[in-house]
């Protein structure tokens, strides 16, 4: 139980150096109850967050049979399941919810200790989790993260496109080393930073006649093309036309704005996409824009992370070079 209270002591664990954390750890991990190695700790939260055996295997660049008989070693070490197996996949008990947490708080302390040593040499490699959702991937992160990774070349960055409302509860997992998400959200807590400014317009191909009205509820007459279902954004318009009190019709649904621009451009709908996504495609198809004036049209996008003086060095870095990229609101789209 030491390691537990020590590791939830924060000024102890904030002042601990590198050797200590690693005795900390390895009295934790070789604790007369609980016999796990990092290892251990790596196959078991790479089967979680994938929600299966094999799929978890895959991360962990071990065949399935030997990562099952280790979760199952493991679970008999605990006296307790930490898994409940379905045809569907794997979900954790409580007991692995609990081991999850602590798995990656020594996860991410591990990684912290290997970041402080990373400039005494040239081997060591610093590894940062990025959630963020499609609007923030596709149309403001592909261009700061080029440039980051380019002058920093021994950063190894793992981004994954996750929907809107899920990215807060991944960072405060701690699965996520940073967020981005768009507002209105449930931050939980978290420390926030401005990022980019974005607002949704709505589209139509310049071979039909102009668009008539400014609110969303004047387009719910036509048939839309996209967003796909499951997404953020597809939840949100479904609730913005439930408000209204008319349905939300769709010639096609798909994740794509590229995509659901080119298809606006051939007559099969209109849509509503980011102002960034419009002025991307209006330089390769032709398209009409209309602006939307209701009061959620309005796209803020942020960056979340649990603590900033949390992170390590190579995360706060991003973080902060992130933080200051110049993302100005949209300059306004021709509109024929």
């Amino acid at each position: 139980m030491l390691a537990f209270d020590l590791l939830q002591a924060p000024s102890l664990h904030a002042s601990l150096a590198p050797t200590a954390t690693l005795l900390l750890l390895h009295h934790f991990l070789d604790h007369d109850m609980v016999r796990f190695d990092i290892s251990d700790l790596r196959i078991f939260v790479n089967v979680v967050q994938a929600g299966s055996i094999a799929l978890g295997a895959e991360r962990s660049h071990r065949a399935a049979a030997s990562i099952s008989a280790r979760i199952k070693e493991m679970e008999i070490e605990m006296g307790t399941p930490l898994l409940t197996r379905a045809r569907t996949g794997v979900v954790p008990t409580e007991a692995g919810r609990k081991l999850l947490e602590h798995g990656f708080r020594l996860l991410n302390e591990v990684q912290r200790m290997n970041d402080d040593l990373a400039e005494y040499g040239n081997r060591a490699k610093s590894f940062i989790k990025l959630y963020c959702n499609t609007v923030s991937l596709y149309e403001f992160l592909h261009k700061p993260i080029s440039t980051y990774l380019r002058r920093n070349p021994s950063t190894t960055l793992t981004i994954e496109e996750l929907v809107n409302h899920q990215i807060p509860q991944a960072v405060v997992d701690g699965s996520a080393d940073i967020g981005v998400v768009a507002e209105p959200v449930d931050t939980k807590g978290l420390e926030t930073i401005p990022f980019a400014l974005d607002r949704y317009v709505v589209i139509s191909s310049t071979d039909v006649a102009p668009l008539v009205g400014r609110r969303f509820v004047d387009f719910l007459g036509f048939e839309f093309v996209g967003p796909g279902r499951g997404s953020w954004m597809h939840t949100m318009l479904q609730q913005h036309a439930a408000d209204e009190g008319k349905p939300l019709r769709y010639s096609v649904q798909l994740r794509s704005f590229s995509m659901t621009c080119e298809l606006v451009a051939d007559g099969v709908g209109i849509g509503i996409v980011p102002a960034s996504a419009a002025e991307r495609m209006q330089k390769r198809v032709p398209l009409r824009v209309t602006e939307l004036e209701d009061s959620w049209a309005k796209l803020p996008l942020k960056l979340c992370v649990r603590s900033r003086d949390e992170l390590s060095r190579q995360s706060r870095a991003l973080l902060d070079f992130l933080a200051n990229q110049e993302h100005q609101e949209r300059p306004k789209l021709r509109s024929a």
